[in-house]
């Protein structure tokens, strides 16, 4: 199967995940909006991209998705459909002052605290998971150390395979990959757009984000 033109890959320094939607409504409850149910609720990681990950994810939302949305909307279809000055409202705010948005969009502010532990990131890209489910985890293996038990059956790497499969884990500060499918919305009169994943791959080890920092519970579930 191809993969869909509008959707993006990227990676970043994980931070502030959940992986089941059980762990998303549990989090809820701690929080100013808690969720109804379980079914309800969406796991979501952020992923805190540095400089030319960043410039690759606003260029796709800029010259791929936002204007693949405004001609949804001359075509008169529903999904997706932005009209022209929803769509430079909303460009203008993904590359204006990052603190200043006043649309909904994946891309976030880096907080002060959390730029202490990731000075590279320049901004935190949210990525949503499926409503009620969970993300599958994977991890991409170099060589035949980096798996848990060997396989015989693997004739080449690199090559993807199940985090369980691997020696890696998930972890705040790993560096994490994944496909993302872009998708707009309105919150009552208000456009936005979000990222949609099922599958997070593990990259890379970089250092573990220590404890000893609050989280922001309202930030996290601010849409």
């Amino acid at each position: 199967m191809s993969k869909d033109p509008k959707s993006i890959t990227f990676y970043g320094r994980l931070s502030y995940p959940t992986f089941t939607a059980q762990e998303a409504y549990d989090q809820s409850l701690r929080g100013q909006y808690p969720a109804k149910d379980v079914a309800s609720t969406s796991p979501s990681v952020q992923l805190l991209v540095p400089q030319g990950q960043f410039e690759k994810v606003l260029t796709h939302f800029t010259d791929v998705f936002l204007p693949y949305c405004q001609k949804q909307f001359e075509a008169g279809e529903k999904r997706d459909a932005l009209d022209p000055k929803e769509v430079a409202a909303l460009i203008a705010s993904i590359t204006g002052d990052l603190a200043d948005q006043m649309f909904n969009s994946p891309i976030k502010l880096v907080s002060d605290k959390t730029a202490l532990l990731a000075p590279e990131a320049v901004a935190a890209v949210k990525v949503i998971g499926p409503k009620g489910g969970d993300f599958t985890l994977k991890a991409i293996v170099k060589d035949e150390s980096e798996l848990a038990v060997p396989d015989p059956d693997l004739l080449s790497f690199p090559t993807i395979v199940p985090i369980n499969n691997s020696v890696h884990q998930f972890y705040p500060g790993a560096v994490v990959a994944v496909t993302a499918q872009p998708y707009a919305y309105h919150n009552g009169k208000l456009a936005g757009f979000s990222l949609g994943a099922d599958t997070l791959v593990f990259r890379a080890d970089a250092d573990r984000f220590g404890g000893g920092v609050s989280i922001d519970t309202d930030e996290i579930f601010m849409d």
